[in-house]
């Protein structure tokens, strides 16, 4: 019989979306799983969707809990699995059929399965490609969370193409043991998938990437993390760095990880531009804001030694203007590629 896996699927005021996540769920061509829905505090309709869902079909369990964010729903979801293996499922999102049978078929071997994913916009259909197919060892995945390097800054919209918590199969034993839990952006600010990938990663020998695109990932532009200004980024970009900076300190990690990390402060400012573009403030204030990332302590350092001949021509004007701190131009083209966002 096959081995049971886990589904984690946290669950937060999602009624419009959520049945066709359970039923991409549910209707899955390997059987043996375990469906944990963690409602963490809705307060639509969304429990009574799951609970109807636990009626008719009983490998479900529905946990309700206070609100405790993403990185807590899911922290509670590992606590309660019973699966020899397990993967997250974000509730407004859904997988093609075929996907988890899929995955495991990949999983001989491999403590980690990465399959690739579709975004989905509300008129059309993007496939992420990872341009990696095949097993790798542990470390080279991880070292291409961290960053990328050389050849890698051909084209910044990878640099989060591996990162996500979703699109992956794990080893329960590997999580529990380690005690891996998600960290909740409360705590760093960001790249709270991030984290919990490096840090299995760092328990596991080897992985498995498939180049198919079996998740789909729901994209909303007018909800977007570029749709409204948040203050305190740039403080919590930081507190992130800081956090991954002592991570690579303690594992000892070598040159291609620092350059890796290197890189990766350097093409946050994509992200924190993107911020400053939505500030209600004059022109103005945004470029003098944008001086201010580009002198603060990660980002004045990192962006000396960024090598710029890697990039094709748009990316080297941009980060060329970064580098120099010309923040004029820089948010003239920070506007357009809002504009394009956008659209």
């Amino acid at each position: 019989m096959n081995p049971l896996i886990t589904v984690i699927i946290p669950v937060y005021n999602v009624s419009k979306y959520l049945k066709q996540c359970l039923d991409s769920i549910v209707n899955q061509t390997y059987k043996n799983l375990e469906i944990i829905l963690v409602n963490d505090g809705s307060t639509d309709d969304s429990l009574k969707i799951c609970e109807a869902y636990e009626q008719l079909d009983s490998r479900i369990v529905v946990i309700s809990q206070a609100n405790k964010g993403l990185a807590g729903a899911r922290n509670t979801g590992i606590e309660n699995a019973k699966g020899a293996y397990l993967m997250f499922v974000d509730s407004d999102d859904w997988m093609e059929l075929y996907a988890i049978e899929t995955a495991f078929s990949k999983m001989d071997e491999v403590d980690l399965v990465c399959f690739s994913f579709y975004k989905e916009y509300p008129s059309t259909q993007v496939a992420r490609v990872f341009g990696l197919n095949g097993k790798f060892d542990a470390a080279f995945m991880q070292r291409r969370i961290t960053g990328p390097i050389k050849e890698e800054l051909s084209d910044p919209s990878h640099l989060e193409t591996l990162v996500t918590a979703w699109g992956k199969l794990y080893k329960t034993a590997i999580i529990k043991e380690n005690k891996i839990q998600a960290k909740n952006l409360s705590e760093i600010g960001a790249w709270e998938d991030g984290f919990f990938t490096w840090e299995y990663l760092n328990q596991s020998k080897s992985v498995y990437i498939l180049d198919v695109p079996m998740y789909n990932y729901r994209k909303f532009n007018s909800e977007s993390i570029t749709s409204n200004y948040k203050n305190s980024l740039l403080d919590k970009t930081n507190h992130m760095f800081d956090l991954l900076s002592e991570q690579l300190k303690k594992h000892n990690k070598g040159t291609d990880y620092l350059e890796a990390f290197n890189n990766r402060i350097c093409l946050s400012v994509i992200g924190l531009g993107l911020n400053e573009s939505f500030n209600k403030a004059s022109f103005f204030t945004k470029c003098k804001n944008m001086k201010t990332v580009l002198n603060s302590r990660y980002h004045k350092v990192a962006f000396r030694s960024l090598e710029l001949r890697y990039f094709p021509i748009h990316w080297k004007l941009f980060f060329f203007f970064s580098k120099y701190k010309l923040t004029v131009p820089l948010q003239l083209l920070l506007l357009a590629i809002k504009k394009i966002i956008k659209k």
